[in-house]
């Protein structure tokens, strides 16, 4: 944890209110060329004449008005609501990550539509539900700064291996329907892949828009209506998986993700590439997985058969939550190579 995200951060019983920092044990290390940007200027633990940052590896928050304290954890502030709860497990403990793959930056933009990469340029971005990274690294290699947060553990300490190397990301473990972040302090919140997996999902899109800024936008990616042979197939593997302990879950997780790979991704490789067969098969919801390291593929079912799916909603549905929240610049779009999903976004005023 960087000193900079405090600024940021608050009790999730207490809203807005100022955290104490205790500090246990730090860490000084160099900070390779270019990192650095004109904001870090007189930042605590930053030292730009000798190109150095001090991270915070150990220590407490505390809340002076409930009088709650949140460990920080091999540099991860914890502020989930109820400190006894046991995070959610994800795929994401085996999940890495390299930035150099054409395709997770395409997923990225594709997601992010309409936004284009100059418009990151000196953003304040709240990565809410960040899984392992990916989007939160593009986001500030584009230019943000980013505060990318998640519930499960396996996932934050991921997502932290994987963005390591960016000095303006910033790792939190916390849950999106109490955040432990002031209000009106983003300049953009994006959710991609979290709604329809909670309970309670509008409530959560009210507590998204309290996050961010006047004129500042949220954007949404979920789950549309699944319907057919796919739908049953997935149902019936959630309830199979359900009477699973992890391990032997994720062992299923890697017999699917190479059946997938022999029989789905190897085909659609060779059919790509034909005039009229590429044109159909860009369609099919192999088009997103194919390209993806292996491991990814395993980590994207392991969640997807783990992480119930409490709902699923129409693109008429998401822009009547943009509409009754007073939101400006609504847009809805279907991601056609996804099945049934659909982005939405608009601007708050």
């Amino acid at each position: 944890m960087r000193y900079r995200l405090l600024r940021w951060l608050s009790c999730p019983h207490c809203p807005d209110e100022e955290l104490v920092l205790e500090t246990t044990k730090t860490r000084t290390t160099a900070t390779y060329t270019g990192a650095w940007r004109p904001e870090d200027v007189g930042e605590k633990g930053v030292d730009l004449d000798r190109q150095l940052h001090t991270d915070i590896l150990e220590g407490t928050l505390h809340c002076p008005s409930c009088a709650r304290s949140y460990p920080i954890v091999d540099g991860i502030p914890r502020l989930l609501p109820d400190a006894t709860a046991q995070s959610p497990s994800s795929g994401h403990r085996w999940t890495t990550f390299d930035g150099t793959e054409p395709e997770y930056e395409e997923n990225f933009r594709d997601m992010a539509d309409p936004l284009k990469p100059p418009d990151y340029v000196g953003q304040l971005v709240l990565d809410a539900g960040c899984g392992f990274g990916r989007h939160a690294f593009y986001a500030a290699r584009y230019g943000a700064e980013v505060v990318a947060m998640d519930i499960s553990a396996d996932a934050v300490a991921s997502a932290q291996s994987n963005c390591d190397r960016l000095q303006h990301v910033h790792i939190v473990q916390g849950d999106l329907r109490k955040p432990p972040l002031k209000a009106r302090s983003f300049d953009l919140v994006y959710c991609f892949g979290v709604l329809h997996h909670i309970q309670a999902p509008q409530a959560a899109f009210r507590v998204l828009g309290e996050l961010v800024k006047p004129n500042g936008r949220v954007q949404v990616w979920a789950y549309g209506p699944r319907a057919g042979s796919a739908a049953v197939i997935s149902g019936a593997l959630r309830g199979a998986a359900a009477t699973m302990d992890d391990e032997r879950l994720y062992g299923l997780c890697r017999a699917i993700a190479s059946s997938l790979r022999l029989f789905s991704h190897t085909p659609y490789r060779l059919t790509r590439k034909l005039p009229v067969l590429g044109a159909i098969a860009s369609h099919l919801p192999a088009h997103d997985h194919h390209k993806w390291p292996f491991d990814v593929v395993v980590a994207d079912i392991y969640d997807r058969l783990r992480v119930p799916v409490t709902a699923t909603f129409t693109g008429e549905e998401l822009e009547r939550w943009f509409v009754d929240e007073g939101y400006a610049d609504i847009r809805v779009t279907r991601r056609v190579r996804n099945n049934e999903s659909f982005r939405a976004t608009g601007v708050r005023r």
